[in-house]
C-alpha cells in the first residue's frame, strides 16, 4: 500500500510538471519580439517585469525595429517570431505573396475617452480662424507615421465629418520627431500624432489638440500583435505560452489606466517600466497624456480592420484577395484565456 500511495504521489507532481510551463531544469525558450519603441509596448515590459514570461519558461529578446512595414522582412524570413505595429495594407499585401503572417491581439486601440491619437492643428492657424472645424482642412496639409496604413482610413474618417474626402487632403508621411520640426518651421499645417509627441507638442506651443481619433472614429483598431510562420506552425505551443504572458502583461497595464489616463492603481508601475524602457523619460509627461488602450481579452476589433481593409481596396493599395477574416487569427489568444481566465480588475 505504501509503495502505490507513493507511485500515485510522483504520478500527481508528473501530471502537475506537465501542466506547469516554466519546468524546472529545461532551458527558456528565446522568442525574438519586434517592437516599434513606443509607449505602446509597455505590456511586454511589464510582463518581463512581474516574470509572466519566466512563468511560462520564455526568454524574449526585443529588437526596436520601427515601424511594422520594416518588421515585415524579417519576420517572414523568420528572424524574428513576432511583430507588432500599425495596421496596414501591406500586411494584406504580404498573405497574398504567400508571406504566412497571421494579426493574433489587439496590441492598441482609439477606445473612447482614450484620445491616444490626435489631430494636431498649427497653433496660428487655429488661433486665426482658418482652420476651426472639419470642413476647413480642404486643402490643407497634414503629416502621418507611415504611407498605406490605418492612418489613411483615420483621416478618412476625420474628413467625412466636414462632409469632404481623403482626397481633398494633401497627405505626407513624417517620423514623430519630424512632426514637431515641420510644425515648427510651418512646412505642414496639420499632424496625426500619438502620444506622448501630441502632448509635447502642444506645450511647446506649436499646434493645439483639435479632435482626438477616438472623438470621431471610436474604437478604430490602430495596433495589432502579428506572429510569424514558423513561430504558429513550427513552435506552436511556445506561440500559445507567449501569448499567456503577453495577456498578462496587458492586463498589468490596463489595470494602471483609469478615467482616460495613466490613473490606475498600477499606474506607477506603467510609468515606471515605460521611463526604463522607451524613449519616453518623463514621468511628470506620462501622467498628462492619453494612454493608447489595449483589450483585456487581446480581441481584435473586425468591424474597425473591415472598414479599414476597405478603403484600402478603394485607393488600390490591396493588390489581392486577402480579406480581414483571413488576416486574423484569434486561436492563440482564446487557447491563452482557457488558461489564464477572466479579467479581474485591480482594487
Amino acid at each position: 500500500m505504501k509503495l502505490i500511495g507513493l507511485r500515485a504521489m510522483r504520478l500527481a507532481l508528473c501530471l502537475a510538471a506537465m501542466v506547469t510551463f516554466a519546468v524546472p531544469g529545461f532551458a527558456a525558450d528565446k522568442v525574438v519580439v519586434g517592437m516599434i519603441g513606443s509607449f505602446s509596448d509597455a505590456p511586454f515590459f511589464l510582463a518581463v517585469k512581474n516574470g509572466y514570461f519566466k512563468d511560462v519558461n520564455i526568454e524574449p529578446q526585443f529588437e526596436q525595429l520601427g515601424s511594422l512595414t520594416k518588421q515585415v522582412a524579417p519576420l517572414s524570413a523568420g528572424r524574428i517570431d513576432v511583430a507588432s505595429g500599425a495596421v496596414s495594407a501591406g500586411l494584406y499585401n504580404a498573405v497574398t505573396r504567400d508571406i504566412p503572417l497571421r494579426v493574433v491581439a489587439d496590441k492598441g486601440r482609439n477606445a473612447p475617452g482614450y484620445g491616444y491619437n490626435v489631430i494636431m492643428v498649427r497653433k496660428d492657424l487655429y488661433e486665426n480662424g482658418t482652420i476651426k472645424s472639419f470642413k476647413d482642412m480642404k486643402g490643407h496639409s497634414i503629416a502621418t507615421i507611415g504611407s498605406a496604413s490605418a492612418d489613411m482610413s483615420i483621416l478618412n474618417e476625420m474628413m467625412k465629418k466636414g462632409g469632404l474626402s481623403y482626397d481633398d487632403l494633401k497627405q505626407t508621411a513624417l517620423t514623430l520627431p519630424n512632426h514637431l520640426i515641420a510644425l515648427e518651421n510651418k512646412g505642414i499645417d496639420m499632424t496625426l500624432t500619438p502620444e506622448p509627441f501630441a502632448t509635447i507638442i502642444e506645450k511647446k506651443g506649436l499646434a493645439v489638440k483639435f479632435a482626438t481619433v477616438s472623438s470621431f472614429y471610436p474604437n478604430q483598431q490602430q495596433l495589432v500583435l502579428i506572429y510569424g510562420a514558423d513561430f504558429m506552425k513550427k513552435r506552436h505551443d511556445v506561440a500559445e505560452r507567449f501569448m499567456v504572458a503577453y495577456l498578462r502583461g496587458v492586463r498589468s497595464y490596463m489595470d494602471g489606466l483609469k478615467d482616460g489616463k495613466i490613473a490606475g492603481p498600477n499606474a506607477d508601475e506603467v510609468i515606471a517600466v515605460t521611463v526604463a524602457n522607451t524613449h519616453s523619460k518623463n514621468p511628470k509627461l506620462l501622467k498628462e497624456i492619453s494612454p493608447v488602450f489595449v483589450n483585456v481579452d487581446g480581441e481584435v476589433n473586425m468591424e474597425s480592420m473591415k472598414k479599414d481593409w476597405e478603403f484600402f481596396k478603394e485607393k488600390g493599395l490591396v493588390k489581392g484577395d486577402t480579406t480581414p477574416e483571413e488576416l486574423v487569427d484569434m486561436s492563440f489568444v482564446k487557447a491563452a484565456l482557457k488558461k489564464i481566465g477572466p479579467y479581474e480588475a485591480k482594487k
